[in-house]
């Protein structure tokens, strides 16, 4: 079984861009980006989640090709496996296509569910699956530009049971990013898997360091998280002007495989849910922020 799914995903690697028709948005979009939730990719191609994923991501493919970058934010994998990472690294290469991913660990990707938890390892394959997608990183944290927009991507450091940790280093390093990058550009992502008030000991922490970015910086933050699976009254909010949380759904959520894009213009950006499966966008759910 090894052997297979080691061929399976040197296949990809050598394969993944081959006949990619990249397709172009309008020029007053600056950035066009999918952002999708707590996939849990399945260790089994042959269930019924895999075919749902499957069908969620050549939906994505078909209906969102001029996309700059798909954001995955967190649980990415339902047990943090290396087959699950590589099959979702399949369904990425051969369905969706989008070229850039800004991938991030959840608490299932930290060996949530294992019966022998190992952070090390869970932290080696996370880091592994960045690797594969361009990003390289030597923490289950780093920063990368898309279209010149930061995206500043958060991590759990041990494996999580509900009380998600983050050090006091990552959290220096997090303060110092957003600063810089709030000053370099109007608009900052910030990914992390679970709400500001699930963030454990270092919600407080977490959340004076974006209310002072977002009071005294001159960007607009979204604050891009999941973990909560459902859409609906605590999907969107924006305590400040410059502050912007999204709570986003499952994409195995039964809205119908819902997720959010994100156009960023000149002084303005749009949030829109969408349901991947019908490619339709989701009634009750645009979102217009001036910037």
């Amino acid at each position: 079984m090894k052997f297979f799914t080691t061929l399976a995903l040197i296949i990809t690697l050598l394969f993944q861009n081959f006949a990619l028709i990249p397709t172009r948005h309008g020029d007053d979009v600056r950035l066009k980006a999918v952002l999708i939730s707590d996939i849990h990719a399945d260790a089994d191609p042959f269930r019924d989640r895999s075919d749902v994923l499957r069908s969620a991501f050549a939906s994505i493919g078909r209906t969102q090709r001029d996309a700059d970058t798909i954001v995955m934010s967190g649980d990415l994998t339902n047990s943090g496996d290396f087959r699950e990472y590589v099959h979702l690294f399949e369904y990425l290469g051969l369905y969706c296509r989008i070229r850039d991913r800004v991938p991030e660990i959840g608490n299932h990707d930290s060996w949530h569910h294992s019966d022998d938890p190992d952070y090390a390892t869970a932290e080696r394959y996370f880091k592994a699956f960045c690797r594969w997608n361009g990003v390289k990183t030597d923490t289950v944290y780093y920063r990368k530009q898309v279209c010149g927009v930061p995206f500043i991507v958060l991590g759990v450091e041990a494996c999580d049971f509900g009380d998600p940790y983050v050090s006091d280093g990552q959290l220096d390093w997090f303060g110092r990013e957003l600063s810089s990058a709030c000053s370099e550009s109007d608009a900052v992502f910030v990914i992390c898997h679970k709400p500001v008030a699930k963030m454990g000991a270092c919600a407080e922490r977490l959340e004076s360091i974006l209310t002072e970015n977002a009071e005294n910086g001159g960007a607009t933050i979204f604050y891009v998280s999941g973990h909560d699976h459902s859409i609906g009254e605590n999907t969107f909010a924006s305590p400040l002007d410059r502050l912007v949380y999204l709570n986003l759904p499952s994409l195995l959520d039964n809205a119908g495989m819902p997720g959010f894009v994100f156009e960023l213009k000149d002084g303005c950006a749009d949030l829109t849910g969408y349901s991947f499966e019908s490619g339709e966008p989701l009634e009750g759910f645009a979102y217009h922020i001036d910037i």
